[in-house]
């Protein structure tokens, strides 16, 4: 359900599932005040247990601190932390009811699912492993290597959490019934074609009035002028290159940071002529980003970056040089904090306003999650009314 599927998630999903970073439970708190009730729906009770588990995740995720929390600055902000938590078990446990009563429950259908699902991301972060590994240079290990380092590192993380493999699949089966349970009730919601142009006619006026909103457009209606598709190949500084030139900014050295920045990019000076004048020479520019540039993204050798005055995808030297290109024209090699960059300009694109047929699937899909957003934020505001929910959050 695109922009949907990822609010209903907020609001369904707590924060079972930890961060590459890694979670870790403190268990300080004494068993006595983890059965104190902090709030009542339906008639059940939630403890605080089931809240500390929760908030603890939260603060590990966030990297609030117990010197963070006793901090008397936080001090609003860990008690909005805290209601939001207790909020996100309510809506739960709502949730829980509502979809008992419309005969959704945990199956061996969700719980196969969760196993798949875990199974799909364990063979991604060990194509990732595999892919970091061949980066660095290292030999690449066999296939099943790098697929049980996905899984000792995952099981590492729920050990942390206190939680078992089996807790693990059956919360997140439940979290997969709970989004089917939310696919159910909004089954009905339907946009018709006076919702797709009004939405196309009140967007358009907005974006033209008002350029600067374009960029953040939810479904760009109209280009402005000025706007360029270009790609480039990136000649980097190393990593600890560009980690020592930040650390002297973040420490307002700006003349150091300068002088070291020119010394470390006078390094690979030699390289980025040497593609420049390949480039120059003749020689594909897409064939020279397989070769030399950092930047391989299947972006920068397809399509390419389409950038205008302040987009901010490059640094704002770099921008300014290759907007002042001519179609087809390649800039000298420019540097910034990243390394080199020599930029190729393939299109100066047009002011235009798009149709409403070439906008009209985005537009649609759009107005259809405003929709199923409005629908569930009334349904669950009207199921928290029945369920006589009790909160004591002096408790926290």
């Amino acid at each position: 359900m695109r922009r949907f599927g990822k609010y209903c998630a907020m609001l369904i999903v707590l924060v079972f599932i930890l961060s590459a970073a890694g979670c870790t439970l403190i268990e300080v708190v004494p068993e006595k005040d983890r059965q104190r009730v902090v709030a009542e729906v339906y008639g059940e009770k939630i403890l605080k247990g089931e809240f500390l588990d929760v908030y603890n995740q939260q603060k590990a995720y966030y990297g609030i601190t117990e010197e963070i929390e006793k901090d008397a600055q936080y001090k609003d902000t860990i008690k909005e932390i805290k209601k939001d938590v207790l909020e996100q078990l309510i809506t739960r446990k709502v949730l829980q009811k509502k979809a008992e009563q419309a005969g959704f429950t945990v199956n061996e259908e969700y719980i196969n699912e969760a196993r798949k699902e875990l199974e799909e991301q364990f063979k991604s972060y060990a194509e990732t492993l595999k892919q970091q590994a061949q980066s660095q240079g290292e030999k690449a290990q066999g296939e099943k290597d790098y697929l049980e380092e996905a899984r000792n590192e995952w099981r590492k993380q729920l050990n942390n959490a206190g939680l078992t493999e089996e807790e693990y699949i059956t919360r997140r089966a439940e979290d997969i019934m709970l989004e089917k349970f939310a696919e159910k009730m909004l089954e009905d919601v339907k946009v018709t074609e006076q919702d797709i142009k009004q939405y196309y006619d009140e967007q358009l006026n907005k974006q033209k009035q008002d350029p600067s909103l374009v960029e953040t457009a939810l479904v760009q209606l109209y280009r402005p002028a000025g706007w360029v598709r270009v790609k480039h190949i990136l000649i980097p500084l190393s990593s600890e290159e560009r980690e020592g030139y930040y650390n002297l900014i973040q420490q307002g050295k700006q003349e150091e940071a300068k002088k070291y920045l020119d010394e470390k990019l006078k390094a690979i000076e030699p390289t980025a002529r040497e593609v420049y004048d390949k480039v120059k020479a003749g020689e594909s520019f897409e064939a020279l980003i397989e070769t030399y540039s950092e930047d391989k993204s299947a972006t920068n050798k397809e399509d390419g970056y389409v950038i205008y005055k302040g987009s901010g995808l490059f640094a704002e030297e770099v921008e300014q040089a290759a907007l002042e290109l001519d179609e087809g024209e390649v800039s000298q090699p420019i540097g910034s904090p990243l390394g080199y960059h020599i930029i190729k300009l393939y299109e100066k694109l047009p002011e235009k306003v798009f149709t409403l047929e070439e906008k009209k699937e985005e537009i649609e899909a759009v107005v259809l999650d405003d929709k199923r957003n409005d629908k569930w934020n009334s349904l669950l505001e009207e199921w928290k009314k029945e369920a006589k929910i009790k909160k004591y959050e002096n408790r926290l």
